[in-house]
């Protein structure tokens, strides 16, 4: 079942954010010191509790276990998609498919236009996820900030 997240969710959501982090981008940027001393799962979870409308467009994948988070943020006619992670070890189960379905069906009914996101070029699984899903690279990059690695927008259109 996929639900609006809760403030009783964040450790969970934090949790499955920063595992998901890791096992995403360890290996496009290869720095252990980000991945594991500076991305901390109780860091991100006060940064949650201090920020709790954060979670007004987050939504969650429960089945009796929290396995995926999705949010969505809004921005007059478009939403774009962020934080957007399937825990690793319940990954092929198609919880994000139906995450990502679930999203576009809250667009449609806040009558957004398109939706659309960032992807870090490298990330092959996820670009090739999210062209599966409808989305279209627009041809718009940009550096990620203090990196060499190129980050690519797709878009969905509504």
């Amino acid at each position: 079942m996929i639900r609006k997240a809760n403030k009783q969710d964040i450790p969970r959501i934090a949790e499955i954010i920063v595992f998901g982090k890791r096992t995403a981008y360890r290996t496009i940027f290869q720095n252990d010191i980000e991945s594991f001393n500076h991305l901390q799962v109780v860091d991100l979870a006060n940064h949650y509790m201090r920020n709790p409308k954060r979670l007004e467009t987050m939504f969650v994948y429960d089945d009796g276990i929290i396995k995926g988070v999705i949010n969505g943020l809004l921005f007059e006619n478009r939403m774009e998609l962020c934080d957007f992670y399937v825990e690793p070890f319940f990954k092929g189960q198609g919880i994000g498919r139906q995450l990502i379905q679930y999203l576009i069906q809250q667009a449609k009914r806040q009558n957004m236009n398109f939706i659309f996101l960032w992807v870090i070029a490298e990330n092959t699984t996820a670009r090739k996820f999210y062209e599966k899903n409808g989305f279209c690279e627009t041809g718009e990059t940009a550096m990620i900030e203090g990196t060499n690695k190129l980050d690519v927008c797709y878009k969905l259109m509504i």
